[in-house]
C-alpha cells in the first residue's frame, strides 16, 4: 500500500493510498512530452519538416515461422511486444506482454534487434517513443501488424490459448507492495504559473518488481505528465505473484497536483 505524501509550502501532491491494478492492456503510440525526463535533444526540426511526427521503422528484418512449430502442426501465432525507441533512434528497451508460443516470442525478439528507426518528434524536438506492436504469424506468411493510436481508453484483449500474458488483477496472490517510491519533482515556479491537474500513468510491473513502460494518459498537462512518468519509471515492488509464481501485471497510478494546501487534520471535536 502506498501512503500519501505532500510537499512543503503551498503545493500539495496527494497520491492514492494504493496502486490500482486494472485488467487493461496498453495500446498505441506514446510520445514523451518536451520538458520531461524522457524528452531529449533540444534542437528543433529541420526546415520544411513537420513539428510532430511519429517514430518510424525504416528497416525491418522479416520474422520467419519457427520450423519446430511448423513441424508440430501449429498453424498460427501472435506476439504482443512494447518497444522503447530513444530520441536518438536507438532501440532502448523491449517488453513482451503476451504470446501464444514462446518460439514465436523468441523469433519476434530476434528480428526486432535488427530493426532501424527514425525517432519521433514533438514540437520539433526528438523524443523517446513507446510503440505497441502485434506480430501475427501464419503458415503461409508472417504478417507484422503495427498499431499506432492515441486512444485514451486502453482496449480489452482476449488471451484464450495464450502461453504467456500479463496477469489479471483478480488472479494475483496479493496487491504488489512498493519497495521504492520516488516522488515527482515539482518545481516551485510552477505554482506561480498555475500548473496543476491530474495525471494517470499506465505501466507494467514485471516479474522482478520493476515498473516498466510508464505512459501518461492523453489529456494531462505535458509538464506534469513528464515528472509523473519520470517518477514511476524508478519505482520498484515486491514481485507480483500468482500461486507463488512471479508474473507480469498491468498497473495504474493517478497523481493529483494541487496548488492549494490540504486542510490540517484536527485532533478531537
Amino acid at each position: 500500500m502506498l501512503k500519501g505524501f505532500g510537499a512543503r509550502g503551498s503545493y500539495n501532491h496527494r497520491m492514492p493510498t494504493i496502486v490500482r491494478l486494472i485488467g487493461l492492456i496498453l495500446v498505441g503510440l506514446a510520445v514523451a512530452p518536451a520538458g520531461s525526463a524522457a524528452a531529449a535533444a533540444p534542437t528543433g526540426a529541420p526546415a520544411g519538416q513537420p513539428d510532430n511526427v511519429p517514430c518510424k521503422i525504416v528497416e525491418q528484418a522479416q520474422p520467419q515461422f519457427p520450423r519446430q512449430l511448423l513441424q508440430a502442426g501449429v498453424s498460427h501465432g501472435v506476439v504482443r511486444v512494447l518497444l522503447k525507441v530513444s530520441a536518438a533512434g536507438e532501440l532502448a528497451d523491449t517488453l513482451l506482454t503476451a504470446y501464444s508460443r514462446k518460439a514465436f516470442a523468441e523469433e519476434a525478439q530476434r528480428v526486432i534487434k535488427q530493426w532501424k528507426f527514425t525517432p519521433g518528434r514533438a514540437k520539433g524536438q526528438p523524443v523517446d517513443t513507446i510503440i505497441d506492436l502485434t506480430f501475427s504469424f501464419e503458415v503461409k506468411e508472417v504478417l507484422v501488424a503495427q498499431r499506432f493510436s492515441q486512444d485514451p481508453s486502453p482496449a480489452m484483449e482476449r488471451f484464450d490459448g495464450f502461453e504467456y500474458h500479463a496477469a489479471n488483477v483478480e488472479s494475483l496472490d496479493r496487491t504488489p507492495t512498493p519497495l521504492n517510491v520516488v516522488e515527482p519533482t515539482y518545481p516551485q515556479e510552477w505554482i506561480k504559473e498555475g500548473i496543476t491537474g491530474r495525471v494517470a500513468v499506465n505501466f507494467f510491473i514485471d516479474e522482478t518488481g520493476q515498473a516498466r513502460f510508464p505512459i501518461a494518459a492523453p489529456g494531462a498537462h505535458e509538464l506534469l505528465a513528464g515528472i509523473a512518468v519520470a517518477a514511476v519509471q524508478q519505482w520498484r515492488f515486491i514481485p507480483p505473484k500468482v500461486k507463488g509464481r512471479p508474473v507480469l501485471v498491468r498497473a495504474l497510478q493517478v497523481f493529483d497536483f494541487d496548488a492549494n494546501p490540504a486542510p490540517e487534520a484536527k485532533a478531537g471535536p
